[in-house]
């Protein structure tokens, strides 16, 4: 079997506005769509799926190609929350902005598996930390798709307080974007660039923020109707369990009756429809196990023990086995080979930075 992980999918409701905005600055729809190898069809069919790489590629090419340096954010604006499909109707009716984003957190894989939204509410000095993170090479750029998604976090976070991000913050990892006064014009709030992560700070009180549209029968309602569409419209079930595993991998809550029960699924029923796939679950987690030991390898500033560790192993001897079952070698030798192959420099580890303030 392939040791390489799938790629992740995402919902075609991601193309949402994509033709609108592409027409009104005179572009071709259909031909930025096919030369990322996106069939146009799929603007008709919101709930089927596509490759989440072929979308971001899309968003960069549109800007480059219509000359839109802010495409992502002006998409932003077509789409709004809304873009979260049946998702959406539940946060809206949520009974407070916490409960909503918590909502949106648990049922994201439906809209896309890859995703994972963070939220640090005790994060620096009265300041809450909104993270958005997808699994991405780290060679794929991918501004225009970052932007667009702090613009829809931005937009959903003041629909549901009625709040001004007038002293919210925004981090961007990539160098190069906008000037900051567009920035501002665009989503209300100071952006700086070229930082160690995506995040968005806001106020940490406006989690607790009650919402005046909250509705307990309309949030359950909500609730049911999304389980239900999420096991009629299943996006990859393989690829659901792959990511619930990565998430969690160094926590050691890869067992199949959690993950079951985060997809909300009877575990026969989920082992069942892996079987269906010609799948099973420890294969998958092995697989995982395998793909991510040659990332961590590569990261020389990693020691081999705390490689274990985010692997979810207990003891490091099961660990070395299982180096040896897959590449005949023990994990320092496999880190050599690696090393010797990629030309890399050795490194000694080296300590993880502290977090930044938002307003350091």
């Amino acid at each position: 079997m392939n040791d390489s992980l799938r790629p992740p999918q995402v919902r075609a409701r991601g193309l949402t506005g994509f033709a609108e905005l592409v027409a009104q600055h005179g572009g071709n729809c259909d031909a930025l769509l096919g030369s990322v190898g996106i069939s146009p069809e799929l603007l008709k069919t919101p709930e089927a799926t596509l490759d989440h790489q072929k979308l971001i590629m899309l968003f960069e090419r549109a800007a480059v190609q219509l000359k839109v340096n802010d495409f992502g954010l002006r998409l932003a604006k077509l789409q709004g929350i809304e873009i979260l499909g049946p998702i959406a109707l539940m946060a809206r009716h949520a009974a407070t902005v916490g409960d909503a984003i918590a909502a949106v957190r648990r049922h994201l894989p439906y809209h896309s598996p890859g995703a994972e939204i963070q939220l640090d509410r005790e994060s620096h000095g009265g300041y809450a930390r909104l993270r958005y993170a997808l699994h991405l090479p780290t060679e794929l750029p991918h501004r225009q798709n970052s932007e667009l998604a702090y613009g829809i976090a931005v937009q959903f976070l003041r629909l549901l307080s009625s709040a001004t991000p007038g002293d919210w913050l925004i981090h961007f990892a990539h160098a190069e974007g906008l000037i900051p006064s567009r920035y501002r014009r665009h989503l209300g709030c100071e952006v700086r660039l070229a930082q160690d992560v995506d995040a968005l700070f806001f106020p940490a009180d406006l989690v607790d923020a009650r919402i005046d549209t909250s509705d307990p029968v309309l949030t359950r309602t909500a609730a049911s109707f999304v389980s239900d569409v999420i096991r009629r419209f299943p996006l990859d079930i393989e690829l659901q369990v792959e990511t619930l595993i990565i998430r969690q991998l160094a926590s050691g809550g890869c067992t199949l009756p959690r993950i079951a029960q985060q997809l909300r699924l009877p575990e026969r029923t989920l082992q069942r429809r892996l079987q269906d796939a010609g799948r099973n679950f420890e294969e998958i987690v092995d697989r995982v196990r395998r793909h991510r030991t040659h990332e961590y390898l590569l990261r020389t500033a990693i020691p081999l023990r705390q490689v274990s560790t985010l692997l979810g192993y207990t003891e490091q001897s099961t660990f070395i086995r299982a180096c040896r079952r897959w590449f005949g070698k023990s994990p320092l030798e496999r880190r050599r080979e690696l090393i010797a192959a990629s030309g890399a420099p050795r490194g000694k580890p080296q300590s993880i930075r502290a977090a930044r303030s938002p307003r350091s």
